[in-house]
């Protein structure tokens, strides 16, 4: 897939755009492939990549827009979406940047839990580690 994701990517590229690329899946280990491919930003999911394979794969290597475990999302309390998004954007940050977050809401989330999520990205937007 390596070779056939960079004679796409390079026509990205050769039209002067960049590449964001978008997974549901377990990608942590091909990370380093599809920066090699050219991709300039990745949208991993939290769950299926788990963040301490994220810090290690990607911090510092490529740019993410981390798509929050929305799968938490309608269990989760006002409190522990709050420890939620400031885990993720502590254990990513990086003060040149290249640290998105996606917060993706379904029917299922309570509106408490939705407040609160809102006020933790508002809280960690201008995080300075």
């Amino acid at each position: 897939m390596k070779p056939c994701f960079a004679a796409i990517y390079k026509k990205v590229h050769d039209a002067g755009k960049l590449v964001y690329m978008h997974t549901d899946g377990c990608v942590w280990e091909i990370m380093q492939d599809l920066k090699d491919a050219g991709v300039n930003m990745v949208n991993p999911q939290y769950r299926a990549n788990g963040l301490e394979n994220l810090v290690r794969e990607c911090k510092g290597k490529i740019p993410i827009n981390l798509d929050l475990d929305r799968q938490f999302l309608p269990f989760a309390t006002p409190a522990s979406i709050e420890s939620h998004i400031r885990e993720c954007v502590e254990a990513l940050y990086l003060p040149q940047g290249g640290l998105g977050l996606n917060l993706e809401l379904g029917m299922d989330v309570n509106l408490d839990v939705i407040e609160a999520a809102l006020a933790a990205l508002e809280k960690y937007r201008y995080y300075k580690g």
